[in-house]
């Protein structure tokens, strides 16, 4: 087999690697959202292991990238999918793990008040991203950015508002058990908001990867106002 054959197929593997672990997260939010609906500890147990797949997933990925780098002489953009590519699975193993701390926090409180609505809403929207990302390298486009950067917003947004009211709740609350399931719901609303950023920097990387260039939020905030700024003046 040719050079270019081999390096081709490595870096084929790469990029499949990375998509499987998107995969397999999608599959591990599902499931936890699964656990939110009906807080079955059994399905509960099922993620924790599930988790443990992800995390094997990723060593795995670091392990390989790291070896075609030293063993192929990529340049340019093979070098940044390598490279990259072990910054978005760090990323995605990290999104994952949010899936099963908040799987915890259900199974153990199994709350039905007010903010879980919100909660799910969040977590609706994390799935979404991680929709969007999943073609990330077959069909990359700065439409595909704008989404996620959309979505994001609207995690934020989200994010923003049950917050004010968990603390808001919070200053009322008199039972120590009853401030104890709001201050984990607080962790748990910042873990999905975090995992928002974790989504966000990976579009970030595949940018990256794609382009040589390094667009961050502000950058794909700016192109989304000029595009909004010229639909305006054709509507006019």
């Amino acid at each position: 087999m040719s050079y270019n054959k081999i390096l081709d197929r490595d870096l084929k593997q790469l990029r499949e690697s990375i998509e499987d672990m998107i995969l397999e997260t999608k599959v591990q939010y599902a499931e936890a959202f699964e656990v939110i609906k009906s807080g079955d500890p059994n399905s509960a147990e099922m993620i924790l292991d599930h988790d443990k797949i992800i995390d094997n997933m990723q060593n795995e990925f670091t392990s390989t990238a790291l070896w075609k780098i030293a063993k192929q002489q990529l340049v340019a953009k093979d070098l940044r999918l390598a490279v990259g590519g072990i910054l978005i699975s760090r990323e995605i193993e990290r999104i994952a793990d949010y899936a099963k701390k908040i799987t915890k926090f259900y199974v153990q409180y199994k709350p039905t008040k007010k903010y879980t609505n919100s909660i799910i809403k969040m977590f609706q929207i994390i799935i979404d991203m991680l929709d969007a990302i999943s073609i990330i390298f077959e069909a990359y486009s700065i439409d595909n950015a704008k989404v996620v950067y959309k979505l994001e917003q609207s995690l934020n947004n989200e994010f923003q508002e049950v917050y004010k009211y968990l603390i808001k709740i919070l200053r009322k609350v008199e039972a120590n058990e009853e401030a104890e399931e709001i201050g984990e719901a607080m962790k748990q609303v910042k873990n999905l908001e975090r995992a928002g950023d974790h989504l966000l920097n990976v579009q970030e990387i595949v940018t990256f990867v794609r382009t040589g260039k390094f667009e961050d939020a502000s950058q794909i905030q700016e192109l989304i106002e000029e595009q909004m700024s010229f639909t305006a003046v054709l509507e006019k």
